[in-house]
């Protein structure tokens, strides 16, 4: 697949582990923000109507605006630098890119 002039590819600045967020990783951001969401943390987005806080740090986590990162490391190796989710959720999106 080609790139276009000027785009980043997100997938080769993943140093470590699959180039997305893993179940595990998902459930551990949107639990954790839902938390400090109930006990009064400033949004990240505007929920409109929205009340649970479970569906708002979704709605945090998919927009790309939590300023989160992910440390992942192996076994007896040396730690790889933390990587932002945002890194995560754009090599995501490029592999559900298609071109016809």
């Amino acid at each position: 697949m080609s790139e276009a002039i000027g785009t980043t590819s997100y997938k080769k600045k993943i140093p470590i582990g699959p180039p997305r967020l893993t179940d595990f990783e998902k459930a551990k951001i949107i639990g954790i923000r839902a938390i400090q969401i109930q006990m009064g943390s400033p949004l990240f987005v505007n929920p409109g109507n929205v009340k649970d806080p479970i569906k708002i740090a979704e709605m945090e986590l998919y927009s790309g605006k939590l300023p989160l990162s992910i440390k992942r490391s192996l076994p007896g190796k040396e730690d790889a630098p933390p990587i932002p989710v945002k890194w995560l959720l754009e090599a995501e999106k490029e592999d559900l890119r298609i071109e016809l």
